[in-house]
Formats: C-alpha cells, structure tokens, sequence
C-alpha cells in the first residue's frame, strides 16, 4: 500500500509540473485578448515552478505582460501592479540571462529599448511630483539600459544628477556631474550645480577648479561668472570678486543681484560709501528686495553704532561734542527706518530686523511704533 500511496503522490507531482506550461500558454492567449489581469494571474505561478522558471519563454511573456500593464490606458490595468514596469526590466533581463541559443534575443532587446524610454518619461514624472529619490532610480535605469546597448545617454546622466541633488544625496549628484562633465555634455549649468555641490561638502579649492574649467568652455555664461564670483565672496578674496562684479554689470547693468553683491563687497573691505550706493542701486532696481533692504538699513545703523560709541569714550567735560556725535548717530538711526520697515513689510516674521526696529524706536523716542514692535516680537 505505501508504494501505491507513493506512486499516486509522484503522479499527482508529475501532473502539478506539466500544469505549469498550459499556464503559461493561458497567460500569452490571455495577453493576445487583452485581458491583463488574467494574464498576469497565470504568469506569475509560472516564474515560480521549477518546469518553467529557466525557460526564456516564461520571462518574455512575463515581460511582456508587465509592460503592457505599464503602458495601459485602462486604469483597471494600470494599477494591477504599481511596480509593472520595473518587473518587465527585471523579467527581459532574465530572459537575456537564460536565452543561451538567442531565440528571444530581438524581441527582448526591442522591448527593453522601449522601456529606456518609458523609465527616462517615468524619472521626468516623478521628478516635476518631487519624488527625487524614485526619479534618481529610473534615470540610473535609463543610463544602465543605454550602456547594456553600447549607448551613453549624457541627458539621463544629467537628470539623474538633477534629481539627486534635489533628492539631497550629494555623493550620488557629484558623482554624476562629474560623469556628464567628462562626456563633453553641452550645459553650463553642470558647473554651476556640481561647484555649489562642492561648497556645499566645503571643498572651495574643487568648487574653484570646477568653475574655471566651465568658463574656460563658457566664457561669456553669466551664470558661470557669478558662480566664481560667489566662491571668491566666500573665500574672502574681494579684489578677484570685485573684479568679475565689475564685469557682470557690463553685461546686466540692470541686475538688483549684481548691485547687491557689489555692497556685500563693499561693506567687507568697509568701503561704506560705495557699499551704500550699490545697495540703493539694488533697490532702486527692485523695490521689493528684502536682503538688500534689510543690509542698507544695518549699514546705518552700524554707523550709528560706531558713532555712538566714540561719543560714550569721550570724557564728561566734552558735552557738547558727545551731543554732536548723538544727533549724528540718530540721524544715522532716522536713514535707516525706511529700508528696515520696508523689509520688516516684506518679511514681517524677521526677528533680526524686528529688534533692530525696536532698538531704534526706542532710541528716538517713538514709543507707538516701538510697542507695535513689542507687540509682533511677542507673539
């Protein structure tokens, strides 16, 4: 009895194996009607099942499935699986693998160019969703898939830098920058991204390097010029910053930035007039501009500062000259209400410019305004 019991199991194992491959043939007649879901409930046994796993011809169908799932227009189908397109790679990718005698070989590379260009759509969709790190993943598919065919695709190189950047990852973003860099691709923004980058890790000399080589490509990019700019303000080298500012406002003489950078400039090397006249070029240009505001105000008020603090050095027999340098220091106060409570009006939850508002108003006595200040620094 225990041997017919294991013949009738072995039987029955034999029958369960060659169900595989009706199922399979179900799946194909299944996706040749159209009917999706019946496909992809056949199918996927099939990948599973030792009689059919290493067969090619399983992976194409399974490819095939998938893709069409992807690319359906019935949202029915469309959302059989969130993660269709990514089987079909997977599952042409297989094939590839188990197609030794290359029967299948044009139908899987035919579809896997086509799925390089729906990754390539799927990385700009999730990209203008803000889905950074999945746009990041199909660009990099997009690439991989390219360079499996012998193909470099510079712009999915980009986006896939794009998008990690924005995703954060700065390791991943350096990485591809600097691969487009090195495939001559035609963007001067590259160098501008992938300079910030470096500032960003705090290597100023790379960032430097980086910037130089795209102006030596890009000479007359304004961007690329402003770029430099910002990393000789950072690295406190003024005369090379004024320098280029000088030659930016050649080229865009109506630019607020441009004028506001050049009272950054002034103001470190303590050139306070020339730092005061760009700043009020900067808003003249553009009235709105809080930063440019806010720094014209301070400079007033750090020339009230000094003034006051050489009047409270002086000694008690000096009175009238204390009360000289005081009126002095307050008119200082006066030039600058204008352009702090315009930025407080632009920006009314900045802190810095509300306790300097209040200090002023204090200072001149105009305790209405001062207790209004009170007021929004306390809530």
């Amino acid at each position: 009895m225990k041997r017919i019991s294991l013949l009738i199991t072995m039987m029955l194992a034999v029958n369960f194996l060659f169900a595989q491959k009706p199922m399979r043939t179900d799946a194909f007649n299944n996706l040749r009607k159209g009917k999706l879901d019946k496909a992809l409930q056949y199918i996927e046994p099939t990948i599973k099942d030792p009689s059919t796993m290493d067969d090619p011809k399983t992976w194409l169908y399974r490819g095939n499935i998938y893709l069409q799932i992807y690319r359906s227009d019935n949202p029915d189908y469309k959302n059989l699986d969130p993660d269709a397109l990514n089987k079909a790679y997977e599952s042409y990718q297989k094939l590839l693998e188990l197609d030794t005698r290359k029967e299948y070989y044009t139908d899987a590379i035919q579809n896997l160019l086509v799925i390089s260009e729906e990754l390539y759509n799927q990385g700009v969709n999730q990209f203008t969703s803000k889905e950074f790190d999945q746009a990041t993943k199909s660009f990099e598919k997009a690439v991989e898939l390219n360079k499996s065919f012998g193909a470099i695709d510079t712009l999915a190189y980009f986006n896939a830098a794009l998008s990690a950047e924005n995703a954060g990852n700065l390791p991943k973003a350096i990485e591809y920058y600097t691969k487009v860099k090195d495939l001559n691709y035609p963007q001067p923004l590259l160098y501008n991204s992938l300079s910030s980058l470096y500032l960003q890790t705090g290597d100023t000399t790379a960032a430097l390097n980086v910037i130089l080589e795209g102006k030596s490509k890009y000479p007359d990019d304004f961007n690329i010029l402003i770029a430099e700019t910002n990393i000789y303000l950072a690295s406190g080298q003024n005369e090379k910053a004024m320098a280029n500012l000088q030659e930016a406002i050649e080229k865009d003489p109506t630019n607020p930035t441009i004028y506001y950078a050049i009272g950054v400039n002034y103001a470190q090397i303590d050139d306070i007039e020339n730092a005061e006249k760009s700043y009020k070029k900067a808003v003249e240009l553009r009235p709105d501009y809080f930063e440019a505001n806010y720094n014209l105000g301070a400079l007033y008020v750090n020339q009230a500062a000094m003034l006051l603090e050489e009047a409270n050095a002086l000694p008690f027999s000096q009175q009238a000259e204390y009360e000289a340098l005081k009126k002095q220091a307050n008119d200082k106060l006066s030039l600058s209400l204008p352009y702090l409570e315009k930025a407080i009006e632009l920006d009314p939850s900045d802190r810095n410019t509300l306790l300097s508002l209040k200090e002023i108003y204090t200072r001149l006595e105009m305790y209405d305004k001062m207790k209004e200040v009170n007021e929004l620094l306390n809530e």
